[in-house]
């Protein structure tokens, strides 16, 4: 194949979970991320039930010299078809990769398992593709050159494309397929909708003309991207003092990572630690902190307090409180934090109280209400928040902004609520 410059991509997802809604397809996302960076145009996504007639379709759609890039249907088990679909439509022989053998043997060897047929598919490669091992899991990386197309098959495991990339993108790059890295300023934001965030980087876009901009919702609020010029070896001087400037203290991340891991990290900076009283969020902010690896040096743990006797006997909510004031209100989201803190002698607790939706709301606390609480050494505080989404994102923001106070009390020790409404925030 004539090693030009790849320059545009298709994107293909494998897998009868992603068309029946068991699973979402984050693949795709994070690789036309990684692929933008890289100067690549993603001309289309397109995701086919794990049968070979359609794998074998979408890679017809796909038009020649460009990238296709193709997750899933890489395991053991029999409805795992990739390989064998990619083989019969390049009209090549499968061949098994005795480098990529011998590390499946030895991990079957490690756990006791026979070497089965399950385990020999996943090291049979179509000829003309070449393997990269895969450190998480069992299905490796294939990569190479069949009739006109330059193909990369991912397992669909998140996780384990993610750790995969990195030797996908070396390939890339040592076999002349890509051009450098174009430079980018990534912003990670919170407490953000995106027609705010467009509105306030529109003058960047005047002021900088030739980058490449792009803007997206994440679990955690709204990402703002630029490219450099094509061409360009560095952003433009003095776009990134002007993006801070207009985005201030939204920013949590400059590179992507996720908040509770910036939030983590702080503690652990610090030496301190963190515990949450929720009640509309069900334990979803403790898990946000859970999901990251090594979160026990900070995190100290949760109680759930959804029912107001529970806020009163496990959380030390008064009961006059609670009945003066409710549970949805600044009053209980500080007498949460502090019952929490005190409760799991920690040097910080957050609280989440409010009405997530779709039903439960008033005119006084509508739907998408919450509040945060906060207490340290420094005091107990709270905000309020409202949210115009729906229930499951209502509770996702939730976690987003109770994150983002500590984040902000641990970098100054003031009210992190303070001049940070978020009403709208969808």
């Amino acid at each position: 194949m004539n090693m030009t410059r790849l320059i545009e991509a298709r994107l293909i997802a494998v897998g009868d979970e992603l068309l029946n809604g068991r699973t979402l397809d984050a693949n795709s996302h994070e690789i036309e991320q990684r692929l933008v960076r890289r100067g690549v145009t993603v001309g289309g996504v397109t995701v086919v039930p794990d049968r070979a007639a359609a794998i074998a379709a979408a890679l017809d759609a796909t038009p020649a010299s460009c990238l296709v890039v193709m997750t899933g249907g890489l395991g053991p088990t029999p409805d795992d078809l990739t390989a064998e679909a990619v083989a019969a439509w390049a009209e090549v022989p499968l061949r098994e990769e005795e480098a990529i053998a011998a590390i499946l043997r030895a991990r079957c060897e490690a756990r006791g398992r026979p070497y089965g047929p399950n385990m020999v598919k996943q090291g049979m490669l179509p000829s003309g593709l070449a393997a990269l091992p895969n450190p998480e899991g069992s299905a490796p990386a294939m990569v190479g050159d069949l009739r006109g197309r330059t193909l990369v098959l991912l397992p669909g495991v998140p996780s384990e494309m993610r750790v995969l990339w990195p030797l996908v993108d070396a390939w890339l790059d040592e076999s002349g397929r890509l051009g450098p890295a174009r430079p980018v300023l990534l912003r990670r934001t919170t407490r953000l909708s995106e027609p705010v965030l467009d509105r306030l980087t529109a003058p960047l876009l005047r002021e900088f003309p030739g980058c490449t901009w792009s803007w997206w919702l994440t679990r955690w609020g709204v990402d703002a991207q630029a490219l450099a010029p094509a061409g360009a070896d560095a952003m433009p001087g003095g776009l990134a003092a002007r993006l801070d400037e207009v985005l201030g203290d939204r920013v949590w991340a400059r590179e992507f990572v996720d908040l509770p891991a910036v939030v983590l990290s702080a503690l652990r900076g610090a030496g301190m630690t963190v515990a949450a009283a929720e009640s509309c969020t069900g334990g979803l902010l403790g898990a946000a902190l859970t999901d990251v690896p090594g979160a026990s040096d900070a995190y100290r743990g949760g109680i759930v307090a959804y029912a107001d006797d529970v806020k009163r006997d496990l959380l030390d909510v008064p009961e006059a409180l609670l009945q003066d004031h409710g549970a949805v209100s600044g009053e209980c989201a500080r007498a949460m934090a502090a019952g929490c803190r005190a409760r799991c002698r920690a040097d910080f607790a957050l609280s989440v109280t409010g009405v997530a939706g779709p039903g439960g709301g008033s005119e006084a606390k509508p739907v998408g209400t919450v509040w945060i609480g906060l207490a340290s050494a420094a005091g107990t505080f709270a905000g309020r928040t409202r949210f115009l989404a729906h229930r499951a994102r209502n509770r996702e923001l939730a976690v987003a902004v109770a994150l983002d106070a500590l984040r902000r009390h641990l970098a100054d020790g003031g009210d992190p609520f303070a001049n940070a409404e978020v009403d709208g925030w969808s």
